[in-house]
């Protein structure tokens, strides 16, 4: 009865651990460049057992939320005619300086400040190929390949990072200190937004509020069994 109950138990915390995944997904529906995080559940003890390097056989019971990833699938372009604002095509990074060393986004919602810089909304200078921040010169035109018209730097696209990726903030991901270059292109005057897709993000949290739900009820009857055992005892 034990065992059913921290089963029981165990599916309750992995659906609110996935609920408040969803949850901040559908946040971020509006947020540019976001990109939505995924998740997936493992068996516990199975988990445990193989982590021991030993073959425990199948011991089964009790689940937890694991595989957090980051979908790295292309969100909606749309045009804005703003000439700071760019988008990337295909794979890569806009690499950022932030105080804590260099980061990744997709969120081009660039702007120009009064140093003639391009910077981010947190106000992050954009870096080129030689890791300088790009600085505007007269009217800022950009190519799809990142060059900067009339200021000879061109706009550094960085890989995903090849193991997992570390969100550092709402679009800010960790480039884990090694760049590599991407191969995709930008497009001045758009921007990518979102790529959360509301439908299935909708669907997966009816689904989790009702495996919660389940999973309260599940805990209800074993507490409940639990009561008639110690009833029964206290009879004899």
């Amino acid at each position: 009865m034990i065992r059913g109950l921290y089963t029981s138990i165990s599916g309750l915390v992995a659906a609110m651990t996935r609920q408040s995944i969803v949850a901040d997904n559908l946040a971020n529906v509006n947020t540019v460049g976001f990109h939505q995080s995924n998740s997936t559940t493992a068996d516990f003890e199975v988990a445990l057992a193989q982590s021991s390097g030993a073959n425990l056989g199948y011991l089964g019971t009790g689940t937890f939320a694991t595989g957090l990833t980051l979908d790295r699938s292309q969100g909606p372009i749309e045009s804005t005619d703003g000439p700071a604002d760019l988008a990337i095509e295909g794979d890569g990074l806009f690499v950022v300086a932030t105080p804590g060393g260099l980061a990744g986004t997709r969120a081009g919602n660039f702007s120009i400040d009064a140093a003639g810089t391009l910077v981010t909304a947190n106000g992050y200078p954009v870096l080129d190929t030689a890791g300088k921040p790009i600085v505007a010169s007269g009217t800022f035109t950009v190519g799809p390949d990142g060059t900067v018209a009339g200021t000879g730097q061109k706009i550094a696209l960085a890989g995903w990072p090849a193991g997992g990726t570390t969100r550092l903030g709402q679009t800010l991901v960790d480039l884990g200190g090694t760049i590599t270059p991407a191969g995709g292109t930008i497009r001045q005057g758009s921007l990518e937004h979102s790529n959360t897709d509301v439908t299935t993000a909708m669907t997966e949290l009816v689904s989790l509020q009702r495996q919660f739900s389940l999973s309260s009820r599940a805990i209800t009857i074993q507490d409940e069994t639990l009561g008639d055992a110690a009833q029964l005892g206290r009879l004899k």
